[in-house]
Order: C-alpha cells, then structure tokens, then sequence
C-alpha cells in the first residue's frame, strides 16, 4: 500500500492528456509528476502550462524514476503499446485511453506484459463508472435473460475529421462492445460488421455491427458521423443502450432530458452532467469516478472493478472481427476462445 501521495507520468499532452492532468490535479493525494510527449519545444510548452515538475520525450526516462507510481497513456490509439510496455516493464501501474490498442497482436502482448508483472492495466471505459450504465446492470437480473441488445452512438460530421483516423469499430463503438459484454457476461461467437465511407475520409463514417452470443442472444451496435456540424465547445452525441429480457425493456439515452442550452451562437446544447462534468474545479463525472477508483487501487485501498485487462482485449478482438467482417461484405466471422 502507499502510504504518501500517488505519483503519476501523462504520456501525450494533447487535449485529452491535459483533461487527464488537471483531474488529477485537483485530487487529493494525489502528484502529477511527468508529462512525455513527442515534440520537445511542445512537451516543455505544455509542462509548463499545467504545472508538471518534469517532461521528457522518453517513456523509459520517467518510467526509470523511483517515486515513480503509475502511467496515463493518452497518445493516439496506434501508439498504445509501446508507452504501456515500457510503463509495465518498469513496473508501472497503467491507465490507458481506450481502446486497449489498435491491433489484437498490440492488445495480446499489452495484457500478457501487466500479468507477467502483477500489475494494474486498466482501459478507459469509463461508461462503467457512469451512475446510469451502472444503475442498468444492477437492474438486470430483473428483466434476465437477456435476448435482444442495441447500442448507437452518433456523432456530428466535424468531429471525424480528427476521429477517422481509427476505424470506429475499433476507435468508437469499443465503448458500446465493452458494456455489451459487461451487461450479457457471456461469450460471443460470431460478428458481422457493415460499413459505408460517404464522407471520403480514411475510414467509414456509417458502421453497424452484431454480436452473436453463446445464448442465442443478439446484439446490434451502430457508429456513425453523420449529424449536423455543429458550433459547440462541449462533445455532443446521440448514444444510448437498450436491453430486452425475458421480464422487460431497459433504457439508457445519453440526449434524452438532463440540462440544454440554447444559445445564439451554438444552437441547442446538451450540457454534461455525468460523463466528463466538472464541479468547482473537480471531475465529477463518470471520468472522475473513474480516476478516483484507479487512484483508490494503486493504494490497495480496494478491489479493481473496472474492465479488466482480458476484457478489454475480447472487446479489441470483436471490434477487430467486425472489421474483418465487413471488409467481406458482412460475412460472418467466428470468435475463436482461449486467446488473451
């Protein structure tokens, strides 16, 4: 157990690093003591902006310091596996901005690294954390079993222009495959995926997956960036889940209720208040539980409850065969058990 403050290294210190610093920044206990980023005159520029006693370009050189506790790994998805690897081979606790990684192989030595060194990987799913995904899950036995899912979650065209750099079964929709897998608890055997690129970008903007559980269950997911651009500072999107048992329906609707502006400038927004919210100063949302948890188990002051380091690598492996899948034109793709 640690017994003084958590010590903590961001490596990326783009938009998301930085929301990663100031959170942890505001928690009690807790140091951010290395920012790593790529660029020299831009990592020492953002260091100094937020406050971080030391930066460097080189994992290994802030993974080699003693006081040392744990690494947040913000960089793009294709860049995952290398800071994590070097933060576990120092024996580093890691949180890592989902999805695990970009490829299965990244994702299977990312997993097989944090065993070998007994310790914490965590993937940012942080819909987990989120009071109403969690409130859902604990109602289930209630409607079980489960035999139809449907997850969406959509987002506005301006937004892929950064975003279609993955594809977004993999980028995007890994947050409806985790809680999928988290609500049935049970294996998928096969997937299809579908995908169509209207915009001309790297990757489809239109994506439909299913999930094929041990069960018979069936679960249809939907990513796409086809909404209005919009004028806005804060994320918007239209994501939600619904579950349909034996006994009922469950809902869960991100756009649904809640608190809206309507401004000259941005039109109507849907304002936060659970996902990335802050109060004075503070990450309240489920970003924030998130945080706090992870803090809480490089203490030992509690048991890990987030996804594990396995569970994240099946969602990296459906995501991957629903790719797979639609570069086939849908054909289905088979699961295979006993990978990591």
């Amino acid at each position: 157990m640690i017994d003084g403050r958590v010590q903590i290294g961001v490596v990326g210190l783009g938009s998301f690093g930085a929301r990663y610093v100031r959170a942890l920044q505001a928690m009690t206990g807790v140091d951010v003591r290395w920012g790593v980023g790529r660029d020299p005159e831009r990592t020492r520029t953002a260091a100094v902006s937020l406050n971080l006693p030391y930066h460097t370009v080189e994992v290994a050189e802030a993974c080699a310091d003693p006081k040392l506790d744990a690494i947040v790994v913000c960089t793009p998805e294709d860049a995952h596996v290398e800071p994590t690897l070097t933060a576990l081979g120092a024996g580093k606790d890691v949180i890592v901005e989902k999805p695990l990684a970009s490829t299965v192989a990244d994702g299977e030595a990312m997993v097989r690294a944090a065993a070998e060194g007994g310790r914490l990987l965590m993937t940012a799913f942080l819909l987990r954390f989120d009071y109403r995904y969690a409130t859902l899950k604990q109602r289930l036995p209630r409607i079980a079993p489960i035999h139809n899912a449907y997850a969406y979650r959509n987002f506005d065209r301006s937004l892929f222009r950064l975003y279609s750099r993955t594809h977004s079964l993999i980028e995007n929709a890994i947050h409806d495959i985790d809680l999928l897998l988290w609500y049935l608890d049970e294996p998928v055997v096969r997937v299809r995926g579908l995908c169509r690129n209207t915009m001309g970008l790297p990757n489809p903007d239109v994506n439909w997956g299913v999930m094929e559980f041990q069960s018979g269950a069936i679960a249809t997911l939907q990513s796409t960036w086809l909404y209005p651009e919009q004028a806005h500072e804060n994320l918007q999107w239209n994501a939600g889940v619904q579950l349909m048992g034996e006994r009922g329906v469950l809902e869960c609707a991100n756009d649904r209720g809640g608190l809206r502006a309507n401004t000259d400038d941005a039109g109507i927004l849907l304002l936060d208040q659970t996902g990335w919210a802050d109060l004075h100063g503070e990450a309240r949302g489920a970003f924030g539980a998130m945080l706090r948890h992870f803090i809480a188990c490089i203490r030992r002051e509690t048991a890990y409850a987030g996804t594990t380091a396995a569970e994240a690598q099946e969602a990296m492996r459906i995501a991957c065969g629903m790719v797979d899948s639609a570069a086939r034109d849908g054909e289905p793709v088979t699961i295979e058990r006993g990978a990591a």
